[in-house]
């Protein structure tokens, strides 16, 4: 059943069922769907066109707009209003997008661009006549192969890749979440808008019966808020990305109360990693499972495996899963064949799952999208490399081109080294993808041809007005030529190293005062992927991000048992002023710094916990 046919038969058979929630305001799933309608009958009655694009902060509206584009059979095109202007208009011109909502005025520059590409309506001043009250009609036959949405990823072009998902796609995936009724629960509306996993989010939501928690970016990336949310509705299931597990588990480890309605984290995005502090949550967390998912956008979710017995038994790398129903997966060689069971081959996906493409790229869809020699099934190669296990299940062993995942985002180099090249502020340049810390840390290596000037941060300026954030290099460096193989490759072994020692910083190198200094550079240094860290360095300036930073926000928050909040590493955005901040607190409370046990055998947290349990007893 078409998942958008499944959220009508429940809106009519439960009217009155609280069915979302936002900062604002609630609806019941009645109110819900008549909203949702009398949108649908507005864009019916403005456009004929297919994509209807959603340019608004996550709320109750924006789901709103996304039920009507579906009850309408169109296409929803999400729009994140955080992406740079130029990002957008690249983003729109790729497809055919003949309208675009709103549900407030927006910035000078994003209106003229607008204006420019499409057409607008603020359907919170609907100017279309009224329609009368009829409903619109969903006919399931007709909508198999028409896509359901449209999201961009990464390309090699420089241009971002519209993935036309159709409404087949999605319903597979709806229908396999949603298998039975069961009790009630609350989804959060975590993931960002032009993430696949919104619409996971969504639909297996309200089409099951739950109610839907819709909470603003503000307060998906302050813990403390994110944490108050869930806590005040009863979240019971949780869609993470896989950068945000350690931090969220660390942040909530001292209270193992406070989440007790959570009965489901599901992962994504990247390589799910099991540390120690998650296997204490989860294991202060019995009535929580964790669940990892994996899918690329060209097929969503294919695979799950639900990690079962005791978190000390779970692998550091737990498998991907077994595939899903209604879709196959194969490991082959370079020539479509099937490799020994037991060693790597590259991932295909065949099956109801399929995306149809990349809109308006007839070339890379075909490079992508693969004929079966022998079974004739159309497949993706997803460019993952993976060995079927003994039990059956499916394990990640890496990529086999210059595709990573950033922050859950499917990054490809070569659109980043694009833009650079647009910039014609260097002679030639190469992106890098290094683990740094918990994270994936982009470095940008280029050739210049003026020796006495740096043009990091009009690189830096040029990018962020074009890429959105988590496409945008954590560190710039000059070098003098790229270094290659004797078979003229890139010898990424003798480029030289960024990010990891504190002696490619440029500033100078303060030593720590005290207990709490030394604790607090400790911290930050291994969220931030560093040898370690001065007093007086500026987080920002040796490359932290949004990620890091709320990872050094739990760690603080775990070891010194403070409530510091995300706007305090902007304030306080050095050590010693973040350490003198925090000294105030205790003056002004009278209080001492207290410790906590230890949640993982991490050498450095293990001795700054040591340290303050040594203090504490003085």
């Amino acid at each position: 059943m078409l998942f958008i046919q499944k959220f009508v038969d429940l809106a009519r058979a439960l009217p009155e069922v609280p069915a979302i929630v936002d900062v604002s305001s609630k609806l019941s799933y009645g109110e819900l769907y008549d909203q949702a309608q009398r949108l649908a009958e507005v864009i019916a009655s403005t456009s004929s066109g297919s994509m209807i694009g959603v340019l608004m902060e996550k709320s109750v509206d924006y789901i709103v707009s996304i039920l009507a584009i579906h009850l309408s059979g169109r296409t929803v095109v999400p729009l994140d209003r955080s992406y740079p202007v130029e990002r957008l208009r690249q983003m729109i011109t790729s497809i055919d997008l003949s309208l675009c909502l709103l549900n407030e005025q927006e910035n000078v520059e994003l209106t003229v661009m607008l204006d420019e590409w499409t057409r607008s309506l603020r359907i919170d001043e609907p100017t279309a006549p009224s329609v009368g009250t009829g409903s619109v009609e969903i006919t399931p036959e007709t909508l198999d192969e028409v896509p359901a949405y449209v999201v961009f990823t990464s390309g090699t072009t420089g241009q971002p890749k519209p993935v036309m998902v159709p409404y087949r796609s999605l319903s597979t995936l709806i229908d396999w979440m949603v298998k039975a009724p069961g009790q009630a629960g609350t989804t959060l509306l975590y993931a960002a808008q032009g993430f696949d996993v919104s619409f996971q989010e969504i639909y297996s939501a309200l089409c099951h019966g739950d109610r839907l928690l819709v909470i603003t970016d503000e307060q998906k990336k302050d813990l403390h808020e994110l944490t108050r949310e869930m806590v005040s509705a009863a979240v019971t299931r949780l869609f993470l990305p896989t950068s945000m597990l350690i931090p969220f588990v660390t942040f909530n480890l001292h209270d193992s109360q406070v989440l007790a309605d959570l009965q489901e984290v599901i992962c994504a995005g990247e390589q799910l990693k099991i540390s120690p502090v998650v296997r204490q949550w989860f294991k202060a967390h019995p009535q929580c499972l964790l669940i990892n998912h994996y899918g690329p956008a060209e097929t969503h979710v294919v695979m799950e495996h639900r990690l079962g017995g005791e978190p000390e038994d779970w692998p550091d790398l737990p498998p991907i899963g077994q595939v899903t129903q209604a879709s196959t997966a194969y490991l082959l060689d370079d020539e479509l064949q099937p490799v020994i069971p037991g060693t790597n081959g590259q991932l295909y996906i065949a099956g109801r799952s399929l995306a149809l493409g990349y809109y308006g790229m007839s070339a890379q869809t075909a490079e992508k999208f693969v004929t079966h020699p022998e079974t004739h099934e159309r497949m993706y190669n997803t460019g993952d490399i993976c060995v079927l296990n003994e039990q059956a299940l499916f394990e990640y062993k890496g990529r086999r081109d210059r595709q990573y995942k950033v922050r859950g985002y499917r990054v490809e180099l070569k659109e980043i080294e694009t833009v650079v090249a647009d910039s014609e502020l260097v002679d030639d340049c190469l992106v890098v993808a290094r683990q740094s810390g918990r994270t994936t840390t982009l470095v940008l290596y280029f050739m210049a041809q003026e020796r006495d000037h740096d043009p990091s941060m009009s690189l830096h300026t040029h990018l962020a007005a074009r890429l959105p954030d988590y496409m945008l290099p954590s560190f710039y460096k000059k070098i003098a030529a790229i270094p290659l193989t004797q078979n003229g490759k890139v010898d990424l072994q003798k480029l030289p190293q960024v990010g990891g020692l504190r002696s490619h910083i440029s500033t100078s190198y303060v030593e720590p005062h005290g207990e709490l200094e030394t604790t607090v550079c400790e911290l930050a240094a291994s969220c931030f992927g560093l040898d370690r860290l001065g007093a007086n360095d500026n987080f920002m300036d040796v490359g932290a991000n949004s990620i890091t930073l709320i990872s050094l926000l739990a760690e603080l928050r775990y070891v010194l048992a403070h409530d510091f909040r995300q706007t305090d590493l902007f304030e306080y955005p050095t050590p010693r002023l973040l350490c003198a901040c925090y000294q105030c607190s205790l003056d002004t409370t009278q209080q001492i710094a207290p410790a906590v046990a230890p949640a993982s055998n991490r050498k450095q947290r293990s001795a700054a916990i040591q340290r303050f349990q040594e203090r504490k007893g003085d």
